[in-house]
């Protein structure tokens, strides 16, 4: 009789069918099911298989015994009573059908991405509570598999620390202090370099009354840090041990705030953000090319350090932080920062580094970077629901670099995409990939257009900057040095070089450790554009 199997991968490798649940031996078989199950609804290529089966070593007829291990795994599969097309066969690999319902880990990212867009933080750390439970240690204890516990374990690990910090940081902000600690105690020990619960759980031990427990757990990071690592304490808990040691009073628990509809993701850098501000920073500059999504993370932060800044934005009374959202040039910068009184904060967004201002005040400045994929995944899924994500992961993987994963292209994709109800997202990518640019734009709406960001980007260059980014972006190198910027621009290197530097100034192009390169979508509006004339 056919049954409805589930399978577990946060723990050791578990399959369930109707009440038989069954611990997989260690075996090749074993091996090829968690590669499956760790990539969800997508195709696992035959080589990538092959790796997490064979490592280096595999055999001449690889191929073959692939196939034979797939069709173990379906004979695992009917002995138990499953049938049906759960093991594909696909183009160029394999696929294992699977649901939030039947795969633990997808399970587990439905509850944490809906978190995102929960205003409630008692509904948010319910959910948190639930998705966590569902882990075990050690994962995948029963897979003999070196590569994937290299290589994709501990990359699945981290989305579990991240929902840990997020839990924590809901319980002291809710007041539940004893109960945050139990979790931090537990995850300190789990995580020992991880700084952050470090701090959480010190913070909330001073906050206590307990301070030689709180100075024994710094301590205790002290020597792991330097035995270990050979690193110093981090700011925020050298800062924290000042506080303690000269017997301050210990700071108030930040009380939960509901992120801004519609932003995602970015928890670790809104932070350090927010850290920067309230230990005084006068100015903080957030840059990045155009749709990078700096106005949003800037709105989120303001929102989250509010209570530090009783006098607003305005001129009533207590510090202050001003938000200036799309400042043009370091001029415009100046200006602003010189209405600060002591005490107050300005929070900057500009496609141009503002490196000058910040040098001169004695603040902080940061590239925002695209989106990671799974926060490129949460905000396609806020959008489209999330269950059609989890139906079509790989091509919602695929529209999400097809966009570069840039915030505002997403929102437009996804956007598009709901206005087409019929569109499957398989659909959707086939849709996309005609025309990424033209596809990238609201009707009516210059704003909600890429191709219209970019335009004001390069209009605001001016004419050289951007005769030059027009020329190179042409060329279509992959990797572009100075020495073949320069001969792409007829000048000499030095030229070339003060050339490149300002289109990284200017957020057009990136640069790298010995090389500059251009993001995908840039290049493809440069390449429909004219000559933009001469570098002189």
């Amino acid at each position: 009789m056919s049954r409805p199997a589930s399978f577990r991968v946060l723990g050791p490798l578990t399959l369930t069918s109707g009440s038989e649940a069954l611990v997989l031996p260690p075996s090749k078989v074993t091996s090829m099911l968690a590669a499956l199950l760790l990539h969800p609804g997508g195709v696992v290529p035959v080589g990538a298989l092959q790796q997490a089966i064979w490592g280096d070593e595999r055999p001449a007829s690889a191929k073959a015994a692939l196939q034979t291990c797939a069709l173990r795994l379906r004979q695992l599969f009917s002995r138990h009573g499953i049938t049906g097309s759960v093991i594909e066969t696909v183009p160029g690999g394999y696929r294992i059908t699977a649901t939030a319902d039947t795969v633990d880990l997808l399970r587990f990212r439905d509850l944490t991405g809906r978190t995102r867009e929960e205003a409630d933080p008692e509904a948010e750390l319910a959910m948190l509570e639930e998705a966590l439970a569902l882990w075990s240690d050690p994962m995948l204890a029963n897979v003999p598999s070196e590569s994937l516990h290299r290589d994709v374990v501990p990359r699945i690990s981290e989305e579990r620390v991240r929902a840990i910090e997020r839990l924590c940081d809901l319980k002291i902000s809710l007041g539940r202090d004893r109960s945050a600690l139990v979790d931090l105690w537990t995850a300190t020990r789990a995580y020992p370099a991880n700084e952050r619960f470090s701090a959480q759980l010190v913070s909330v031990l001073y906050r206590a009354g307990r301070q030689a427990d709180a100075l024994a757990e710094l301590r205790r990071v002290r020597e792991h840090l330097g035995h270990e690592l050979g690193v110093a304490l981090g700011p925020e808990l050298s800062a924290l041990e000042l506080t303690i040691l000269r017997g301050e009073r210990p700071t108030p628990a930040e009380k939960a705030r509901p992120a801004r509809p519609g932003f995602v993701g970015r928890a670790a850098l809104s932070r350090t953000i927010a850290d920067r501000l309230r230990a005084g920073y006068p100015i903080v500059a957030l840059s990045g090319p155009p749709g990078v999504g700096k106005t949003a993370l800037a709105r989120h932060v303001a929102d989250v350090v509010a209570d530090d800044f009783p006098g607003g934005q305005g001129r009533s009374g207590g510090r202050r932080l001003l938000l200036a959202d799309d400042v043009t040039d370091a001029g415009q910068a100046r200006d602003l920062a010189a209405q600060l009184a002591p005490g107050d904060a300005l929070l900057v967004t500009s496609r141009q580094s503002l490196s000058g201002p910040v040098a001169r005040l004695g603040g902080w400045l940061h590239r925002v970077e695209p989106l990671d994929l799974t926060d490129s995944l949460h905000l396609i899924g806020a959008a489209l629901g999330p269950e059609r994500v989890d139906a079509e992961p790989r091509s919602a993987a695929e529209i999400a670099a097809l966009c570069d994963h840039l915030p505002l292209a997403l929102r437009i994709a996804a956007t598009r995409i709901q206005l087409r109800a019929r569109m499957s997202l398989a659909d959707a990518v086939e849709w996309l990939s005609a025309d990424p640019l033209a596809r990238l734009s609201l009707p009516g709406e210059p704003d909600m257009s890429l191709g219209y960001r970019f335009d004001e980007a390069l209009c605001r260059a001016g004419d050289t900057l951007a005769a030059a980014f027009v020329r190179l972006a042409n060329a279509t190198p992959e990797r572009l040095t100075v020495a073949r910027a320069a001969q792409l621009l007829d000048t000499g290197p030095a030229t070339a070089r003060d050339l490149l530097d300002e289109l990284v100034d200017h957020s057009l192009i990136e640069e790298a450790a010995d090389h500059y390169w251009i993001r995908e979508l840039f290049r493809r509006h440069a390449k429909a554009l004219p000559a933009k004339g001469s570098l002189s």
